[in-house]
């Protein structure tokens, strides 16, 4: 299958939205209150210099998989040590939705459930959709994207009406550069997940288009992001809004609309739900295609049950201490570790530019 530009734009909407709409929101008003559209747009702006590089590593050699042709740019073992923390950054990462999606169910819906049984199922759930593969995954997110914009669209201008814009001039009074600054790691670690489209090599092309597809992605997703935190503070204030977990679900909770707008918790969850599953879906597959480079495996999809199964099990372990997990979740260690895994199209473009630029031809040897 080759990926058209416009079909990598909705996969990269659904891809991008999904987490930081859900998990970004109270921990941004918690720690940089009014000035939270400081670190957004920002974050946003570091993610398209992350994008830019993403792109030109994937125009170097568009015929031959990243995973292959990375060793010809900076050496196999740097490469190979790269593969490792990408694999690791996928196994972590996957672990750390299961256990946000079992803390959301187990604390609203299903609080008799038994929270290692909801992670089995979520486990199984989404090595199911990657052993799908590539192909189905980007038609979902193709099924998903007309609705899931629709849906967010029309939330936000329904419930627009609950927010108190008096509070506007707040955002340029209250200023505190330095916490913008650190703030602004933690969105880029939300919005910067560029790396991965690499991974979609030699099926997606990184031509003009598909560029310009990106970045409009990549701005939507900032956009759509930061309406969400701004109707989150103006609707809830900065004391209750820092402790809302779900911003978007007590937004509707909130409101005084009755009928179907009313009662619309469990389509958006739904939507939600279906997005995270592809964004783990496809992190999956990433992690596979690492594996099977660093250890020569024949088959993917092979690999798919150990890395879902060791995501569960560390999913698990989380579960034991649901106040750390959430304390970690968003400390700085775990912050620089993320934005380290996505600066790495950085490194690489870097290394290219410096190697072309004294004239050593590292591309002929990829044919």
């Amino acid at each position: 299958m080759r990926s058209t530009s416009w079909q990598t734009f909705r996969f990269a909407m659904i891809y991008m939205i999904s987490q930081p709409i859900a998990f970004l929101i109270s921990p941004l008003i918690t720690t940089s209150g009014y000035q939270g559209w400081i670190s957004l747009f920002l974050g946003g702006l570091v993610s398209i210099l992350l994008l830019c590089c993403t792109v030109y590593v994937g125009r170097l050699n568009p015929d031959v998989p990243w995973v292959q042709f990375g060793e010809q740019i900076i050496g196999k073992w740097p490469h190979r040590l790269f593969l490792f923390l990408v694999l690791y950054w996928c196994v972590y990462y996957v672990s750390v939705d299961i256990e946000s999606f079992t803390l959301f169910y187990g604390s609203t819906y299903m609080r008799e459930t038994p929270q290692w049984f909801l992670q089995l199922i979520i486990g199984l759930v989404i090595v199911i959709t990657a052993r799908w593969g590539f192909v189905s995954i980007v038609y979902i997110a193709d099924g998903l994207f007309l609705i899931t914009m629709i849906g967010i669209a029309i939330i936000m201008g329904l419930f627009s009406k609950n927010a108190d814009f008096q509070m506007f001039p707040a955002l340029w009074t209250h200023h505190k550069m330095g916490l913008a600054f650190r703030d602004t790691l933690t969105a880029v670690s939300w919005f910067g997940e560029w790396f991965v489209f690499l991974f979609m090599v030699p099926h997606l092309k990184f031509g003009a288009k598909t560029l310009r597809n990106l970045l409009s992605a990549s701005l939507l997703v900032t956009f759509a992001v930061f309406m969400q935190w701004m109707l989150t503070l103006f609707t809830f204030g900065p004391y209750f809004g820092s402790r809302i977990q779900y911003p978007l679900l007590e937004l509707i909770r909130s409101s005084t609309l009755s009928g179907l707008l009313g009662n619309a918790d469990p389509l958006l969850i739904g939507l939600w739900t279906t997005s995270m599953f592809v964004h783990d879906s496809f992190i999956l597959y990433v992690g596979t295609k690492c594996a099977a480079e660093l250890f020569k495996f024949k088959t993917r999809k092979a690999i798919l049950p150990l890395l879902c199964g060791t995501a569960v099990v560390v999913a698990l372990q989380f579960s034991r201490d649901t106040t750390l997990f959430l304390f970690d979740m968003n400390s700085l260690s775990v912050v620089t570790f993320f934005v380290f895994v996505d600066a790495l199209p950085v490194f690489y473009a870097v290394i290219a530019y410096v190697r072309i630029k004294f004239g050593k031809n590292f591309l002929q040897t990829s044919k």
